[in-house]
């Protein structure tokens, strides 16, 4: 009756030595079971043709034949455990699967109905106007407790409960229309990351917008900074929101944020807007945006999916219209990708793909970063992406990490009870999101045409090396002389070349490669210090300074605020404005494009050695002076 299921007939037999075995014929198919008495176990098998789905009976199911046991032991009742999978079989087109949020090819079914191993309760399922919104609990047999479980337990540090699954807790997941969107026990680590990277590369955000996110979750991290004054969060369905305060409240909790409330969406700062957001974005002209997060579900599939942000230029150029001038867009972008995927725009990445070249095609981006993490409880490792207004975010970017440690000291702060705010981001995180995995730049480079960076993804192994040795004259393959300049007549250094060097051979690499970075910021701060009134002058400092006037240049990623200064053989070499007497120039040449382009992971990956290696720009022979242009290392 539960199932909605008619019983035609049914015939039962004894097992020996115990045990009943039973099997009913259905008007829907057939039904069976088969018991255990001794281990107090019964199984049971049922197969359905109807429409009507199996999971509302099983609370009955569970009530029926899940039979309490006395423990011999103890004389208490056990509360029965129940195993289950749920599978959905049959003839169906490749449409009415992907509708069903039950189809052995969602993350529903591959998280909790469909595997046996895992422990689940269901804790609600509701079908909205909008969407299917179920959260489950779960755990798999081989879980043991948490750190938080054995703290909450009172576990000592020899307890044996700490290798007894029993004791630990299982985690919440949210899914929507069958998509796990979140995961109660890691979600600081997920929202962590989409959230902090972006909002410190603005300087000072102050209006914020969030796309989705009626967990509560995103909203919570955006709350911690101080900065912060006005939150509009645009959610398509206020059911799940209003789920999210009762069966998410871990997740929408700002009690402990100094100056919210107990619950992120009363925050004084939040204005909840219950609409679908590219009906926001059409009803409101908005242009000052500091910060936009998108916190959604991204499509990973073959078909197309027109209703996707990700497919709509319009909506993508209407997002970025309504950021400030220096304003900031984040959003995960699904899966990370392996080595092994194909051409990002034939793969199931196409709509990723897609939306990152509207990103790159609107002018008013200048600045992209890809990054992911992988300890966000999901399968695989989550992607994310942060586009920028304006390109000096790359400054903030490519900040070294006790500069984001005191960026979070600075606007997050701790919490009421002086514990840290944040779990898992900090500057040591951030210094992993500054070069993307190797993946990312092995599918980049499978775009068609090739971009022109590929071609210097490492070092030509093809080419030679040529080397300064000044302690050893022999091996060296340079030498240093002094020379009369033909217009001054002044003695000057210069640097000779001892061999012939064919045209691309690296330079002087090892030396190159010890060049180090200098920040404007630390410029500006060394600067100052040498205008203090009534400080003496430190002569040391006043060299140093012209020393990197002299012999340092700013990187080639504009805007990153990183200077590199050569500190070997190298800066002897006398720089020339005649392009004809020339014969150096840096490893990678100027992009065609100008400057670098907007996305790119070669150049995200390749930094340090785009700026600082020098290669032969023609072959130079025994005994000829080694030469660098004016502006090598203008952009």
């Amino acid at each position: 009756e539960a199932a909605g299921l008619t019983m035609l007939s049914y015939h039962c037999h004894s097992l020996h030595p115990a045990g009943v075995s039973c099997v009913g014929v259905l008007l829907e198919s057939h039904i069976s079971f088969h018991t255990w008495p001794d281990e107090g176990v019964i199984t049971l098998d049922m197969f359905t043709t109807s429409s009507k789905p199996l999971l509302p009976a099983l609370p009955e199911i569970e009530r029926l034949f899940g039979v309490p046991r006395v423990n011999a032991e103890t004389g208490e009742e056990e509360e029965p455990v129940s195993v289950w999978s749920h599978e959905l079989r049959g003839f169906r087109t490749d449409e009415e699967r992907r509708a069903n949020v039950y189809d052995d090819n969602s993350d529903l079914s591959n998280w909790i109905t469909s595997p046996l191993e895992v422990t689940k309760k269901q804790i609600v399922t509701v079908k909205t106007e909008i969407q299917q919104i179920d959260i489950w609990d779960a755990s798999e047999r081989e879980d043991l407790p948490s750190y938080e479980d054995g703290v909450r337990l009172g576990f000592g540090p020899d307890d044996p409960r700490w290798m007894q699954h029993e004791y630990a807790s299982p985690t919440r997941l949210l899914f929507l229309d069958g998509a796990l969107l979140a995961i109660a026990d890691s979600d600081a680590e997920f929202h962590e990351s989409l959230v902090h990277p972006g909002m410190f590369a603005h300087p000072s955000p102050k209006n914020v917008a969030i796309l989705g996110g009626g967990d509560g979750a995103t909203l919570r991290e955006v709350l911690r900074h101080r900065s912060v004054e006005k939150v509009t969060m645009i959610e398509k369905d206020a059911k799940l929101v209003e789920l999210a305060r009762v069966h998410l409240p871990k997740m929408c909790n700002c009690s402990e944020i100094v100056g919210s409330t107990e619950v992120c969406f009363d925050d004084a700062r939040v204005e909840l807007v219950y609409q679908q957001p590219k009906d926001y974005f059409a009803l409101n002209n908005l242009t000052d945006i500091d910060f936009l997060v998108l916190d959604g579900t991204v499509p990973e599939t073959d078909r197309e999916v027109p209703e996707h942000w990700f497919n709509d230029k319009k909506f993508v150029d209407a997002m970025i219209d309504s950021l400030s001038e220096n304003g900031v867009l984040a959003t995960q972008v699904g899966t990370a990708p392996t080595i092994l995927d194909p051409r990002a725009d034939l793969s199931v990445f196409r709509h990723r793909e897609r939306f990152i070249n509207s990103l790159e095609a609107n002018p008013k981006i200048k600045s992209i970063f890809i990054y992911e993490e992988a300890h966000c409880g999901f399968y695989e490792p989550k992607a994310f992406l942060v586009a920028c207004r304006d390109v000096t975010c790359r400054r903030h970017w490519y900040a070294e990490t006790d500069e984001i440690d005191y960026a979070i000291y600075d606007r997050i702060g701790g919490l009421k009870d002086g514990k840290p705010s944040l779990v898992h981001y900090d500057g040591a995180t951030q210094r992993s999101f500054q070069a993307p995995p190797r993946a990312w730049e092995t599918v980049y480079c499978r775009r068609e045409p090739e971009p022109f960076e590929c071609a210097y993804r490492g070092l030509d192994k093809n080419a030679e090396l040529f080397e300064f040795d000044p302690e050893n004259e022999e091996e060296s393959s340079f030498e240093i002389r002094m020379s009369k300049n033909k217009e001054t007549g002044e003695e000057e250094v210069g640097v000779y070349a001892k061999v012939d060097m064919p045209e691309g051979s690296y330079l002087m690499p090892t030396h190159l490669a010890a060049s180090f970075e200098v920040s404007d910021d630390s410029m500006e701060n060394v600067h100052a210090n040498t205008q203090i009134e009534g400080v003496d002058k430190a002569t040391v400092i006043e060299d140093f300074i012209d020393f990197i006037d002299t012999h340092g240049h700013p990187s080639i990623q504009e805007g990153s605020g990183k200077n590199y200064v050569e500190v070997g053989g190298s800066f002897m070499m006398r720089i020339s404005e005649d392009p004809e007497e020339a014969n150096v120039r840096r490893w990678i040449p100027s992009h065609p494009d100008g400057g670098r382009p907007k996305f790119s992971p070669v150049y995200d990956r390749h930094r340090h050695s785009f700026d600082v290696f020098l290669v032969a720009s023609r072959d130079i022979k025994a005994g000829e002076e080694v030469v660098k242009p004016v502006g090598l290392w203008d952009i």
